[in-house]
């Protein structure tokens, strides 16, 4: 006799980052996975671990929420992409099942100008922001984004007068509802903010220092490195921690995992923006080695209504941890190679994999053209920089010309190329 499963979830989306991920994790439970998008079966990595496929866009909700309800679907859920979990937050509501957040939660943090006044609320710095309606009343340089997007589309960085409208332009078009940001340009490098809040315990699950560069000529600056721990956690802890903590908990959040992004300049920590969702290189990896919290259950339990036992945080003395992007040049991709070899590394955790055989790449210029997210632990910066250039070495992407599409933004093997933290991580060692 077959085993009843415990649940029957309904996962939107079977592409975007975290979808693959978490239909693993329903399969290994025993749980009934249902996997919905407008994708065929061989463009959706999510739908060829699924149980059953619906061929419905993640927008067609009335007709998911009539589907769910004939097939007893109990637990809804969606990985890192905005649109559809904006969905799921929907879909619930009217199959009346329980979600990791509510419509006013995730806005709080989705929407960055309501996040910016949360945080001016709670006595966090952040940008000064002007009018983009009031051009004379800007004092250049300033950034000019989507209020509402992701994935640095729409990013511009806006030096003078003459070219703030064609910037506005771009913010708006990439913005779900046509609204531009416009604040100043925060100079320096950036730190990554994690949280899990468990129970309505919003818990510190780590800090990371990131590194950008720019994607090409004219493109928007993108994530080249991460590693954690942040050379500035000790401060954190002792001048934010408390306040953002607070912060979190007059939302009334229960179960979720948080990301905050903030720039480190001038001994100041100037939040950015934030997600109540994993961070798109799916840094539940990452906080599960640092701290042994286990961000995928408590994202699990709050969407099928079970109880969850996470231990508090307990960070690992002298681990290194880092999140290394590789990237695409533009061209189809015909061949990918190197991962089983990849895998027999012991400092290598996991790859959060965009792209695969068959997709097109252009020159978006954008987080769009990062193939994979590689994510290494180590006991020392020189043992992270070793397997990230290893990697490299391994890992092969080619087009239908034989051509190599892999790069990286951040070589690990070039000293010169540093960023400050890790002279200072590497300085402490």
């Amino acid at each position: 006799m077959a085993i009843k499963s415990r649940h029957t979830v309904l996962l939107l989306g079977g592409k975007p980052i975290g979808s693959v991920e978490i239909a693993k994790y329903v399969k290994a439970r025993g749980d009934k996975l249902i996997v919905a998008d407008y994708l065929p079966v061989e463009q959706s990595p999510g739908k060829r671990l699924a149980d059953e496929v619906w061929d419905v866009s993640t927008a067609e909700v009335d007709l998911l929420a009539d589907k769910a309800r004939k097939a007893g679907v109990d637990t809804v859920i969606a990985g890192v992409h905005e649109f559809n979990i904006e969905r799921a937050i929907e879909l619930a509501g009217i199959l009346d099942v329980p979600f990791w957040c509510d419509a006013d939660q995730w806005s709080a943090f989705e929407d960055k100008p309501a996040f910016k006044r949360l945080c001016n609320d709670h006595g966090i710095s952040v940008a000064r922001e002007y009018d983009p309606g009031d051009p004379g009343s800007i004092a250049f340089p300033v950034v000019v984004k989507p209020a509402d997007g992701s994935g640095s589309r729409g990013f511009s960085k806006c030096f003078a007068l003459k070219d703030f409208d064609a910037a506005l332009a771009k913010a708006r078009e990439f913005s779900p509802t046509g609204t531009a940001l416009v604040e100043e340009l925060v100079q320096g490098e950036a730190v990554i903010i994690h949280y899990t809040v468990h129970e309505g315990r919003v818990m510190f699950s780590g800090i990371a220092d990131k590194h950008s560069e720019q994607m090409g000529q004219k493109g928007a600056p993108i994530m080249a490195l991460q590693v954690a721990p942040s050379v500035h956690q000790a401060q954190y802890l002792s001048e934010v921690d408390a306040k953002c903590r607070d912060m979190v908990e007059s939302l009334g959040v229960s179960e979720a995992p948080l990301w905050i992004e903030a720039f480190y300049r001038d001994g100041e920590f100037v939040f950015n923006e934030a997600g109540l969702r994993f961070g798109g290189s799916m840094t539940n990896l990452m906080v599960k080695e640092l701290c042994g919290v286990d961000q995928m259950a408590v994202l699990y339990a709050a969407c099928s209504g079970e109880a969850c036992e996470a231990d508090d945080p307990e960070f690992v003395p002298g681990l290194r941890y880092a999140i290394f992007p590789t990237h695409l040049h533009a061209g189809k991709i015909a061949s990918v190679e190197g991962f089983e070899g990849l895998a027999k590394d012991l400092r290598f955790v996991g790859a959060t994999v965009v792209h695969g055989e068959g997709d097109e790449i252009a020159d978006w210029g954008s987080a769009q053209q990062v193939f994979a997210y590689l994510h290494f632990k180590a006991t020392s910066v020189s043992q992270l920089l070793d397997a990230m250039r290893e990697a490299l070495e391994i890992l092969s992407v080619k087009d239908s010309e034989g051509n190599e599409m892999l790069f990286s933004l951040f070589d690990p093997a070039d000293a010169t190329d540093f960023p400050p933290f890790l002279a200072a991580q590497t300085e402490r060692e």
